[in-house]
């Protein structure tokens, strides 16, 4: 490799672990894409013909995806199924006489040659593959019976220890105008991911998410199959919003890209099929936290160096109005809080999800998000249960509410239902909610809840 001497060493290595014991199958690509051409050659010639074989057998043999076991699949039944023929012999030589019975050709009569081993089969196994039309006969009585296998979607064949795999990751992401040092071919990712789950609703998670390729391969299976399959993708650089980000919002668009721009529009079935949201959670960082303090006295701003005493003081006291600290103050503006962040040099208000935090601190797991509208003033409801309880959690802006404001909250509530069933109501700031409680003393708390040490 590049004019070097012997070999070059071109091999990754994938460590695989898996919880269980059976078979772990490649997806059936090349199967479905065999049912498709054997069907649509069918269409076009008008039904099961000689033509019709003869040109599917001519595309078995010229495709170079499908593999030799794959190949063996080269007939079309009469019902236009496609199948191949095995042998009927056992593998090692049978000594009881019964596996030696031969069978009797449908059309002569005459007994055929039985294996050299004998049968695989007891007779009356034979018997029941006659009737069901899953033995092949010859023209006459000289040839050996086969097995006849049709193919189905549901034939599968197990991974394989080497996947030869010679396309490039960055043949993925340059033609979406974008640019990542490495990656990974999203086919490889794909075949991987494929074998290690099933298409309904399995969550695959990277923790160390790269370019996006994890997220790329499962939308493109969800696509191929239809399948439910969500991803957690977990990445600290700033490539998540520069390359990342912008390719899982492309490829959710449309599947093909040239030079930055879609090829084409996403197909009705692809489209159906695609993402419909993606969640982007951001952790407030240390430096974040510490560039958002704020002192309540001036004086505090020239305090000597923090020590450990000091800084628990001043954070429980001093700074207790801080956004980093959750200004309870603010929660009147719920969908208007923000943090001050410092990138590049740059200091920038960003807004921060108030009430997705708070569903995360609670352990709420969420059933339904829903937002009203009362003339003007926005509602937003979640619904979910923690610990078995059902619980409802009301956000609003309610800065400068009056006592008639309040009523008029109270009677929209009511109206619209917005308490109904729910065994623990949460509601921001103060409210004339029959059962509601506020949420701020709850929302601190679980805020800065001590983090207990695992044994």
């Amino acid at each position: 490799m590049n004019a070097g001497r012997g070999i070059a060493t071109q091999h990754e290595y994938i460590i695989w672990r898996s919880a269980t014991e059976t078979p772990i199958y490649l997806r059936n690509e090349n199967i479905v894409a065999m049912l498709d051409v054997a069907a649509e050659i069918i269409k076009g010639r008008g039904g099961v013909s000689p033509e019709a074989r003869s040109e599917y057998l001519a595309w078995v043999d010229s495709n170079p995806d499908l593999s030799g076991g794959e190949k063996a699949y080269r007939y079309l039944d009469d019902e236009g199924q496609i199948y191949q023929s095995v042998s009927l012999r056992a593998p090692e030589p049978r000594t009881d006489p019964k596996f030696h019975i031969p069978l009797v050709h449908p059309v002569t009569g005459r007994p055929c040659p039985t294996p050299p081993n004998g049968f695989s089969r007891t007779p009356e196994t034979l018997q029941d593959m006659v009737r069901r039309g899953e033995i092949l006969f010859g023209p006459d009585e000289t040839t050996q019976p086969r097995q006849k296998v049709i193919l189905t979607k549901q034939k599968r064949r197990q991974l394989s220890s080497v996947i030869q795999d010679a396309r490039k990751g960055k043949a993925y992401v340059e033609p979406m105008g974008l640019d990542f040092p490495y990656c990974h071919p999203v086919s490889l990712y794909e075949e991987l991911l494929a074998s290690a789950t099933s298409s309904h609703g399995d969550i695959v998670v990277d923790h160390f998410a790269g370019s996006g390729t994890t997220g790329h391969a499962v939308i493109n299976l969800n696509r191929e199959d239809g399948g439910g399959r969500r991803f957690i993708l977990v990445e600290m650089a700033h490539h998540f919003d520069t390359v990342l980000l912008p390719r899982l919002k492309k490829v959710t668009f449309t599947p093909e890209w040239k030079d930055g721009r879609p090829k084409r529009v996403a197909t009705a079935q692809e489209a159906e099929r695609g993402p419909r949201i993606m969640k982007v959670i951001r952790l407030e960082s240390y430096e974040d936290a510490l560039n958002n303090i704020a002192f309540d006295q001036p004086s505090g701003q020239n305090a000597p160096p923090f020590e450990d005493y000091l800084l628990q003081y001043m954070l429980r006291w001093e700074t207790r109005g801080s956004e980093t600290l959750l200004n309870v103050g603010k929660l009147a503006r719920p969908f208007a809080y923000q943090l001050h962040i410092h990138r590049d040099g740059e200091t920038h208000a960003q807004a921060v999800d108030i009430p997705e935090t708070f569903n995360y601190l609670l352990g709420l797991h969420v059933q339904t998000r829903r937002v009203y509208d009362d003339t003007g003033r926005r509602y937003l409801v979640y619904r979910g249960r923690v610990d078995g309880r059902q619980v409802a959690i009301i956000w609003r802006a309610t800065s400068g509410w009056t006592q008639s404001d309040y009523e008029r909250d109270k009677h929209f509530v009511a109206e619209q239902r917005l308490t109904e069933a729910g065994d623990e109501i949460y509601v921001n700031g103060d409210s004339l909610i029959p059962g509601a409680r506020a949420l701020e003393g709850l929302f601190k708390t679980r805020l800065f809840a001590p983090v207990e040490a695992s044994p």
